[in-house]
């Protein structure tokens, strides 16, 4: 992202300030408290909020903070921060954007454009480390190098994952083996500093495994990690590809914190490679699990909604390895999505059986949730065994629902899982709405915004402010529902998460149809539909067709 502030020419995806022609780079903290200010320019930020989130990986002191607004007003004037006693910062100074720039931190092409820069002109910085290896007598080592994570986080608050996360593999790897690591400070060094290497030429190449490989030959590296970071807060999957010079292999990891993911690589990678050396990693060391890379690449077509091309994938990950749970339900989970709802719900019953039997308490709980919200939200009635059309969800089908959910909610508890504690809240309490039991359901939703206020990620709110909203609103108090709704809005957009302003238009569409205001509701749906087509999300375009064509449609995610 690049602005215009008088004569500055501001780059935050580069980390530099350009004036009269001379360049200076920003300090890596300072730049976050920078962009940090920035994306929120329309508020105070408090100091604590900022030291939370830019040092949230470590405690400090509040003078690191008062050191990197100091050095923000030294490069661009002391006017462009206003300070608020006992309150904190807020950004005042006028920027315009270029349009024309790309931002590094967003899901889109410009992260992978970053990719091939990185990739690309880091060959020069490569041969010359492989030299001065020769020199220092290490010609044997196992090299190693990271690409920035893949942010592909639907929020704002994990903007540091792409460069910190790159950071903090290199020197986790490099503290744990002698594997020689290369510094992602000196790669990033190379990106700011050379400016022979056009943009436009590069988006010519495709960042493919091809390429990459090719590349790595070239850079003479043993081992490229290529990283994404996926899910929620308190629920995160790491992707990674592992390119080889003679092979490549894929993966998931799963974890409840973003460090831990990587920590978990770091070990793999570790345990994977220690034992060898440039001289014998060959096409015979080949070592790739299998029902991981079928899984893996399941998880791929499953998250374009390509259902039909998951399903053959996470079959094979199951034939190979029936234990691997993930792929059971990934695969009841594809088969839903593709209209078979009753060879998902066999299956999903089944995971809870080998959860269960694993003693895997997370997969029990999720698998019950999911299953529990299926039945919920599917717009069929089973009767007999079969499938009949139906526009709410049979009552029958809530109260087995209300079993399953129960059941998440006492394993969760026992095993202190706060966040599936409140999804099973925020569940148990749409069964309560859906049955016309609103204080019920208001005292669950009440759970469920406690539990999710106590995560760092807030826009956990927003499921329950919707459903406390929609209750507002069947007891006929829209005041207090526009209140809900409100809130909702604030947290959504305060953390840029487009899946959960959408959902929030259109559950204020359902209210304003409800009032019988068809034109306003509508308008309501086209603002959703306006984000969705931004965020270039195929799922949430299709949530928001159905809605205009008043069709019903639900796909678990």
């Amino acid at each position: 992202m690049q602005f215009t502030l008088n004569e500055f020419e501001l780059n935050l995806t580069s980390g530099s300030i350009t004036y009269q022609g001379q360049v200076t780079n920003i300090r890596a903290k300072t730049l976050l408290v920078l962009t940090y200010l920035i994306s929120h320019k329309n508020r105070i930020v408090t100091k604590q909020e900022l030291l939370t989130t830019i040092w949230h990986d470590v405690v400090v002191q509040e003078q690191v903070l008062v050191q990197s607004i100091k050095e923000i007003r030294g490069l661009l004037g002391r006017d462009v921060i206003k300070t608020y006693s006992r309150q904190g910062y807020q950004w005042t100074a006028e920027l315009i954007e270029c349009q024309s720039k790309t931002h590094l931190l967003k899901k889109s092409a410009s992260l992978y454009l970053m990719l091939l820069l990185l990739t690309v002109t880091a060959a020069y910085f490569f041969v010359s480390f492989e030299a001065e290896k020769s020199d220092e007598g290490q010609q044997n080592k196992f090299t190693v190098g990271f690409l920035p994570v893949n942010n592909d986080m639907p929020d704002n608050i994990h903007n540091w994952v792409p460069l910190e996360g790159m950071d903090y593999l290199s020197h986790s790897l490099k503290q744990q083996t002698d594997f020689t690591v290369i510094e992602s400070s000196r790669l990033l060094a190379v990106l700011k500093t050379n400016e022979s290497v056009q943009p436009s030429a590069m988006l010519k190449v495709e960042n493919t495994a091809e390429n990459l490989a090719l590349v790595q030959k070239n850079l003479s590296l043993d081992l490229l990690v290529q990283t994404s970071l996926q899910g929620y807060p308190q629920d995160f999957f790491l992707q990674y590809t592992l390119y080889l010079k003679h092979n490549v292999e894929r993966g998931v990891i799963f974890s409840a914190n973003v460090k831990t993911a990587f920590d978990q690589l770091s070990v793999l990678i570790q345990e994977r490679y220690g034992d060898n050396s440039t001289a014998n990693i060959s096409a015979s060391s080949y070592q790739s699990d299998f029902s991981n890379e079928a899984f893996t690449r399941g998880i791929g077509f499953y998250h374009q909604r390509a259902y039909q091309k998951a399903i053959p994938f996470f079959t094979s990950a199951l034939q190979d390895n029936p234990e691997l749970l993930a792929a059971r339900r990934s695969l009841a989970a594809s088969y839903v999505n593709s209209g078979n709802v009753e060879q998902g719900i066999a299956l999903m019953q089944e995971n809870i059986e080998q959860a269960k039997n694993k003693n895997n308490h997370r997969e029990e709980i999720r698998s019950n949730l999911m299953l529990g919200v299926l039945l919920i939200n599917w717009h069929e009635t089973v009767i007999s065994g079969k499938l009949v059309a139906g526009k709410t969800p049979d009552n029958k089908n809530l109260i087995a629902a209300e079993r399953y959910i129960e059941i998440t909610k006492t394993l969760a508890d026992q095993h202190q899982d706060k966040l599936f504690m409140a999804y099973a809240f925020e569940e148990l309490g749409k069964i309560k709405r859906l049955q016309g039991e609103y204080l019920q359901a208001i005292i669950l939703q009440q759970q469920a915004l406690k539990l999710h206020q106590t995560f760092r990620g807030q826009y956990g709110q927003t499921a329950s402010l919707i459903e406390l909203a929609r209750v507002s609103a069947a007891q006929q108090n829209f005041l207090l529902a526009n209140n809900y709704f409100q809130q909702a809005s604030n947290i959504a957009n305060e953390n840029g998460v487009a899946t959960n302003q959408v959902t929030i238009f259109l559950a204020q569409a359902d209210v304003e149809q409800l009032q019988g205001d068809s034109e306003t509701a509508s308008a309501f749906a086209q603002q959703a539909m306006e984000i969705a087509e931004k965020a270039q999300s195929d799922y949430l375009i299709t949530r928001v067709s159905a809605w205009l064509n008043n069709n019903d449609y639900y796909e678990i995610n």
